[in-house]
């Protein structure tokens, strides 16, 4: 293919694991993750034949955004999550409330790239990092990246089971599955090591509900 015509051969190798990791998984992949899936040597080498395929406008990338890197014709199925906190899946941690994360995100360098047909809304999702272990048997573990529809937070009603970020007491907040009891919720942990959180439904805001789950390896 005439596309193929001028490039090296590893520049082609990372080319077509980028579309196929596009296609396959709806995101862009990490610098790491080329330098994992091409059996390269070190991220510079990576980064170096990433430029050069930008130049020849084979791929796109936004500085500052994680997980940028797309094909131009891509760019309009794609759009922009700000990562505007840290929430703990463990012991309760301070977490922006839903108009402090709506403001951040106006104005925060933090983004992730995502692709428009994994979600049905992308008007208020926002993406919180994981710091802790008490949802691993969910797959969520230390350091991942969770995205969260806070679209509805004043009048969501969640389900049983559901995962959302919980405000504890109105000023900490964690990531758990919900079960409600009477006037009593349970905001249970994914791991036998930790208790659950059991409350009155009084002292709960549920700020979102997780929606997508991103891994860098």
């Amino acid at each position: 293919m005439e596309i193929y015509s001028e490039l090296s051969q590893k520049q082609t190798l990372i080319y077509d694991f980028i579309c196929e990791y596009l296609d396959q998984n709806g995101i862009s992949p990490t610098i790491e993750d080329v330098r994992n899936g091409c059996n390269i040597s070190s991220k510079s080498v990576v980064s170096y034949n990433l430029d050069i395929l930008e130049k020849k406008g084979l791929l796109d990338r936004k500085k500052g955004i994680a997980r940028s890197i797309i094909r131009p014709n891509d760019e309009s199925e794609s759009f922009s999550v700000p990562i505007v906190s840290t929430i703990s899946a463990g012991i309760p941690l301070d977490l922006l409330t839903t108009d402090e994360i709506a403001y951040n995100s106006s104005f925060g360098d933090d983004k992730i790239s995502l692709s428009k047909s994994m979600f049905n809304n992308n008007n208020k999702l926002v993406g919180l990092r994981i710091k802790g272990d008490s949802m691993i048997d969910d797959s969520v573990e230390d350091g991942d990246i969770i995205i969260i529809d806070c679209s509805n937070n004043s009048s969501y009603k969640p389900k049983q089971g559901d995962m959302v970020v919980a405000r504890v007491d109105e000023d900490s907040a964690t990531l758990k599955r919900i079960y409600k009891n009477g006037n009593k919720i349970e905001l249970r942990p994914s791991n036998n090591k930790y208790s659950s959180i059991i409350t009155n439904n009084n002292n709960v805001i549920i700020e979102g509900k997780v929606v997508g789950l991103i891994r860098s390896f």
